[in-house]
C-alpha cells in the first residue's frame, strides 16, 4: 500500500551512522520505558514518549523525493507547506500562510505568511525561503516536482509575501500545495549551509530543516527513526517529548507490541480478523480515506492486448467475494472510477459476473498462462485477495500464478513491459483531494503510478482539457476520462478501503485528514 516511488536505500555515512546510533542509544532503557515495563506494559499516564511502528523504511526524510506513503508523518510532522487540509475535510486552510488569494484571471496566487516562524537550524522564515523551497523542487526534479510545473514566475516583494503567477489557469493547483506530497517550506540548513550540487539532497538523506512541531533527531535505516518535540514551535506545543517510529516489518509483531504496551497505536494493516476480539484497553478508530484496490492489467503483450480478453476479466470478477472476504468491514465495493468523495456523478462500474461468457473469451486467448503479482504488505490483504482472484480466473480457464513482489519492482515494471506481470493487485490514493491528482497519475500515459503502461492519447488530451476546467464542466471531463478508463478494461476498480488505527485508550486528540492516508497530527496527540 505503499504506492509511490521509493528509491534504493541510501548508505549512511560514518558521520550520520554515527549520529544515528548515537541518539537512539545502545539499549539501554529510558525513564518512560522503565515505566512502561513496571506498569505491566501499560504505558504510564504521564508518559510523554510516543511509540509507533512502520511496516517498512520510508525511502528518504527529503520532502521533494519523498512519494511513499509509509513515512508520511514523519514529513507532515517535520515540514509544513503554506496550505493543508483541515482535519476530517477536504477544506482547504493556511499553515504556513495566514492567507491566500488567488486572482480574478486564475493565475495569480498571493500567500501572506505567519511572522515568527523559525527553522530548526534557529533561522527565522521569510518568503525568500519559500521561493528557494519551490525552486528546489522543480530543480531536484523527482516525481512530486509536477505540483509546481505550471508556475511560470515567483516573486516575494516583501519578507512576509508571497506570489506566484501560473503559465495558464491550473484548477487543482491549491490541491497541490495542500498534497501531503506537495511542496514544503525548507530552510538554509539545507538550501544554502549544506546545499552542494545536488541541492542538498545527500545532506537531507538523514537530516531535515523544517518549520513543524517535531524535529528529526535520529534517522537509522532499518531500526528505529526518532522525533523530538520543536520547543521553538510557533504553534501550540506538542504532549509528546519523543516519538519513536520502530521498523517492524511483521504485523503480527506489532500486534503482540501493541497488546503489551510496547506501542501507543497500529496505524494501518492490523488484521481486519481480529478487531472484533482486542483487549478491553485498546480501541479502534475507523476513518474514511481515499485508499482503492486496484487490479492493473498489462495490456503490451498476449494475452491482455486482446480487448475481448481483457473483457473477459470484466466477466470474470465476483468483486463483492474479493472485498468482503479480504477486508471484511473495513472495505467497500467500488461503485466509481475515482474515489467517491472527489466526483460526483461517476460512471457506474459494469463489474457482474457471467461465467459464460468469461470462458467464452478465454478459450479464444491465445495463451491461458498468465502471472499475478500482488504487493508485500498489508498484513495478508494482498496475498487473500491475490488467492481468491486466482480462483475466480482459473474457473474461467486461465492458469495463473502468483507472485509476491516488493513495491519498489512496480515501479521497474515500466521499463520492461513484455516481461512484466499479466496482472498486478496493488492498493493506490490520489495526491490530494481533486480528481485531477488521481487520474494524471493513474491513468495518464506518462503517470507516476500508471504501472503496466497503459497508454490513450485521447484520454491525456481529455486530462489536458479539463486542468484549467472548473465546475460542471470540469466534471463533465473527469467523468469522460473516467469512462474511458472502464471502457479500456486495463485497470479494475475493486475496493475503497478505509483508514483503520487501534489505538491505546489513553490516546487522544486523534486528528486525521481523508487525503493522508495512515498519518496522524503527532501535536494534537495527547495521553489521558
Amino acid at each position: 500500500m505503499m504506492h509511490r516511488k521509493r528509491l534504493t536505500a541510501p548508505t549512511l555515512t560514518a558521520g550520520a551512522a554515527a549520529l544515528a546510533l548515537a541518539v537512539a542509544g545502545c539499549g539501554a532503557k529510558t525513564k518512560d520505558e522503565a515505566a512502561t515495563a513496571a506498569s505491566g506494559g501499560t504505558p504510564a499516564a504521564g508518559s510523554d514518549v510516543l511509540n509507533i511502528p512502520y511496516l517498512a523504511d520510508m525511502s528518504v526524510p527529503d520532502p521533494d523525493v519523498f512519494y511513499d506513503i509509509e513515512g508520511n508523518s514523519v514529513i507532515l510532522n517535520t515540514y509544513e507547506g503554506l496550505v493543508k487540509y483541515a482535519p476530517d475535510s477536504t477544506k482547504i486552510v493556511g499553515a504556513l500562510a495566514d492567507s491566500f488569494t488567488e486572482s480574478k484571471d486564475r493565475l495569480t496566487y498571493t500567500f501572506k505568511l505567519k511572522s515568527g516562524v523559525k527553522f530548526h537550524s534557529g533561522a527565522a522564515m521569510t518568503s525568500a525561503d519559500v521561493k528557494a523551497s519551490f525552486k528546489r523542487r522543480a530543480d531536484v526534479g523527482q516525481a512530486p516536482a509536477y505540483m509546481v510545473a505550471p508556475i511560470k514566475s515567483m516573486s516575494t516583494p516583501d519578507p512576509l509575501t508571497f506570489i506566484v503567477k501560473l503559465k495558464s489557469p491550473v484548477d487543482p493547483f491549491m490541491a497541490y500545495m495542500a498534497s501531503s506530497w506537495g511542496p514544503k517550506v525548507i530552510g538554509p540548513a539545507a538550501l544554502k549551509t549544506n546545499a552542494g550540487k545536488d541541492f542538498g539532497q545527500k545532506w537531507m538523506r538523514t537530516h531535515e530543516d523544517g518549520t513543524g512541531p517535531f524535529t528529526l533527531t535520529a534517522f537509522n535505516r532499518g531500526r528505529q527513526y526518532t522525533l523530538t518535540r520543536n520547543d521553538a514551535y510557533y504553534g501550540t506545543k506538542p504532549f509528546f517529548r519523543e516519538v519513536n517510529l520502530k521498523i517492524t516489518p511483521d504485523i503480527n509483531t506489532q500486534r503482540l507490541e501493541l497488546q503489551n504496551g510496547d506501542l501507543d497505536a497500529v496505524l494501518h494493516s492490523f488484521p481486519a480478523s481480529e478487531l472484533a476480539s482486542l483487549p478491553s484497553k485498546l480501541k479502534i478508530q475507523t476513518e474514511p480515506s481515499f485508499l482503492r484496490l486496484l487490479l492493473y492489467v498489462n495490456t503490451n503483450k498476449a494475452p491482455f492486448d486482446d480487448p475481448a480478453v481483457r473483457r473477459a476479466l470484466r466477466s470474470t470478477l465476483d468483486v463483492d467475494q474479493l472485498v468482503k472476504q479480504a477486508y471484511s468491514d473495513t472495505a467497500t465495493k467500488s461503485v466509481g472510477p475515482y474515489p467517491t468523495a472527489l466526483l460526483t456523478g461517476q460512471p457506474v462500474l459494469p463489474y457482474t459476473p457471467d461465467p459464460a461468457a468469461a470462458k467464452a473469451a478465454v478459450a479464444k486467448a491465445t495463451t491461458k498462462k498468465i502471472s499475478m503479482a500482488y504487493t508485500a504488505d498489508e498484513s495478508g490483504v494482498q496475498r487473500r485477495v491475490s488467492e481468491l482472484l486466482q480462483a475466480q480466473l482459473t474457473a474461467a480457464g486461465f492458469d495463473v500464478t502468483l507472485k509476491e513482489v516488493q513495491l519498489p519492482q512496480t515501479y521497474a515494471y515500466i521499463k520492461d513491459l513484455k516481461h512484466a506481470p499479466d496482472l498486478l493487485l496493488a492498493t493506490n490514493t490520489p495526491d490530494a483531494a481533486h480528481p485531477d491528482t488521481w487520474a494524471r497519475i493513474m491513468f495518464q500515459s506518462a503517470g507516476g503510478l500508471n504501472f503496466l503502461g497503459y497508454s490513450n492519447k485521447a484520454l491525456d488530451k481529455a486530462l489536458d482539457d479539463a486542468l484549467p476546467a472548473t465546475g460542471e464542466q470540469a466534471a463533465a471531463l473527469y467523468r469522460k476520462v473516467g469512462q474511458q478508463m472502464i471502457d479500456s478494461d486495463s485497470l479494475f476498480f475493486l475496493g475503497d478501503v478505509k483508514d483503520v488505527f487501534v489505538l491505546s485508550k489513553g490516546l487522544t486528540g486523534v486528528e486525521h485528514v481523508p487525503a493522508y492516508p495512515w498519518t496522524l497530527t503527532y501535536a494534537a496527540l495527547k495521553r489521558g
